[in-house]
């Protein structure tokens, strides 16, 4: 029995068959003066709660004998030192298993964190961490994390074990983008030329913008934003914007959108809003060689042709306007499917030779309305007539001013009418010559009457007495 006692040392390595079990501790025969106990918290770290149940009277238990006494007589064994480097070897199978383990973060470093996993600690560096995890690794303290440990070396008592999430995480994102292609693909097969979608502003370029729906992505040109040119596509969209888009082209996995294929067009809304015989105000915008480009509205031209320019023939109104003078006019014609519209300068103006129905030959009185050094103008039927410096007298006139004045009236046959031309032409000088023919004339019957009296017609009286 000596001899065994000196056998038996402080840090030896014993195994003992159980012989006794209590609640916190149990007791193994290790072939020396008394047996070993190993309390709760030298079985293993965690401590359990209690022996019963764990542990049977005839199990087999290594463990390191931690303290030999005398007085009184004791045995105290551990398990903790042995279980270490059991947990040790078992990480170390790890490195070629590749099994996926959860541990706990630790502690958060410069360079990597640290992890617990069955009581080693575990260096996991940042290159070798998911990079969402990086951004947020002042709150990963304490967070579960499953890992794959890589490295599990010793020199002496020194331990070196190492982690990764890269497997982890590159898995994880192949499975997601993997599945994220399944759900996109299925989600395309639904999507046709021509439907209506209801998306969110993904992206903003200079010339598109990218719209997200559930699982497919199309895009949204500059041009395809509104019917109004744009200059700048982020001042009509922003970032997040949920927007209603109709799908005008589908080719493979590629989706052309459209937002104004779903709104009106200008021609539409101002039709809408529009009607033929309205007056409109708009801007001259161009000169052409037939008439004049009048923008009505954003976007929104009319013709006004020159033959609507006035019912005065003579009247020019190209001469009197520029670019960007305001103009008003009349709808005389609209055509939607062409996005056509005919303006009228003529339907605001009364045509004041509608009503004249004096013709060639006719004579009229006229007031003076306008005396200049060539003819004088007479009103005649709420119209313009002009009497040329020739045909104001049978005399000759030098100054028009000397004879006639605004205001006179005078009498005159029309020599000339042109309704379609406003024209009217009259003499006073006819007038006049005629008036002295008919004064010659009835001289002349005067004369030819004496020439044929007789005496028995100047004594007719006498005789019947």
């Amino acid at each position: 029995m000596q001899n065994n006692i000196t056998e038996l040392k402080r840090g030896q390595i014993v195994e003992g068959t159980v012989v006794k079990v209590e609640e916190n501790t149990i007791y193994l025969d290790v072939q020396f003066f008394t047996e070993g106990k190993i309390h709760l918290d030298n079985y293993d770290k965690p401590a359990p709660s209690t022996f019963i149940g764990l542990i049977s009277v005839g199990d087999v238990v290594k463990a390191k004998v931690q303290k030999i006494t005398d007085e009184p007589a004791q045995i105290l064994l551990s398990r903790l030192p042995l279980l270490y480097h059991e947990k040790f070897e078992q990480v170390k199978a790890l490195v070629d298993s590749k099994e996926i383990v959860k541990a706990k973060v630790k502690f958060v470093k410069e360079k990597g964190i640290i992890l617990t996993y069955m009581g080693q600690e575990v260096f996991l560096p940042y290159s070798l961490l998911d990079y969402d995890l990086v951004n947020d690794k002042e709150n990963l303290q304490g967070k579960v994390l499953d890992i794959q440990i890589i490295e599990a070396t010793q020199r002496g008592r020194s331990k070196r074990i190492v982690a990764s999430r890269k497997e982890i995480f590159e898995k994880a994102r192949q499975e997601a983008y993997e599945k994220r292609l399944e759900l996109r693909q299925k989600e395309l097969e639904d999507i046709n030329t021509g439907d209506v979608l209801t998306g969110k502003v993904d992206k903003i370029e200079k010339h598109a913008a990218t719209i997200r729906f559930e699982h497919v992505v199309g895009l949204l040109r500059i041009s395809q934003v509104s019917h109004h040119r744009i200059e700048k596509i982020n001042d009509e969209l922003e970032l997040g914007q949920e927007v209603e888009v109709k799908v005008i082209k589908k080719e493979g996995n590629r989706l052309d959108l459209s937002m104004k294929a779903l709104l009106k067009t200008p021609y539409e809304l101002f039709y809408d809003n529009h009607k033929i015989g309205d007056e409109v105000t708009g801007k001259v915008f161009q000169k052409l060689p037939f008439g004049l480009i009048i923008e009505v509205d954003k976007d929104v031209r009319g013709l006004l042709h020159k033959n609507e320019f006035s019912w005065n023939p003579n009247d020019n109104f190209d001469d009197f306007v520029k670019i960007d003078d305001e103009v008003t006019l009349g709808i005389i014609q609209m055509d939607p499917k062409k996005e056509r519209i005919a303006l009228s300068r003529k339907v605001l103006e009364s045509n004041p030779w509608k009503d004249v129905t004096v013709k060639r030959g006719d004579v009229v009185k006229a007031k003076v309305a306008e005396v200049n050094d060539k003819n004088i103008q007479l009103e005649v039927q709420g119209v313009l007539g002009e009497v040329p410096i020739g045909e104001l007298s049978v005399n000759h006139i030098s100054k028009i001013e000397d004879y006639f004045a605004v205001g006179d009236e005078v009498e005159a046959v029309v020599t000339d009418v042109k309704r379609n031309q406003w024209m009217l032409k009259l003499s006073i000088k006819q007038v006049l010559e005629k008036q002295e023919r008919e004064s010659y004339e009835k001289y002349l019957e005067d004369d030819d009457a004496s020439d044929k009296i007789t005496l028995g017609d100047l004594f007719e009286d006498d005789l019947k007495k």
